[in-house]
């Protein structure tokens, strides 16, 4: 599949599952977004949408639509790999101390399953833990001793 066709794919994609709600432009103070600790106190829901691509040609890519009201943080989350199995699903969970505990229900190969993601916002970008391999269990996890490393780039939202 070629780099456009996906690209394309990812924004039509990006079309359909986010939406923008009146939201105003954050502005960056210090480490974190002026305005994300305050829609976690109001009960106006929030929307944040970003786009991370990578791989030697930006083939690979993984777009995340976030929902925050108060300290529920709901959404959508696609990994789009080039040539590889995707996986599509929601993110649902909390928000404690501006850090984002998400649980990730997707579909992969026509299974479900479930993965721990965490999220943090920092100077207008979304910050996630890294997920790692356990040995034991050959599963994926989020290690909390992780930084912070893996970086989402801010896109628009599109309202419906």
């Amino acid at each position: 599949m070629n780099l456009r066709f996906h690209l394309s794919l990812l924004c039509i994609a990006g079309l359909l599952s986010c939406q923008n709600s009146n939201q105003r432009e954050p502005q960056a103070t210090g480490d974190t977004l002026s305005h994300a600790e305050e829609p976690l106190m109001t009960d106006q829901e929030q929307k944040y949408c970003f786009l991370r691509t990578e791989g030697t040609q930006r083939q690979d890519s993984s777009y995340i639509q976030l929902a925050i009201r108060k300290e529920t943080v709901s959404g959508v989350y696609n990994v789009i790999p080039a040539e590889k199995d995707a996986r599509r699903g929601t993110v649902l969970g909390k928000e404690k101390d501006g850090m984002l505990d998400l649980v990730w229900t997707f579909t992969q190969e026509g299974m479900q399953d479930t993965l721990r993601v965490v999220f943090v916002l920092q100077d207008g970008k979304l910050m996630q833990k890294p997920l790692s391999v356990d040995t034991t269990t050959g599963r994926q996890i989020t290690r909390d001793t992780s930084d912070f490393s893996v970086v989402y780039e801010p896109v628009d939202c599109v309202a419906d």
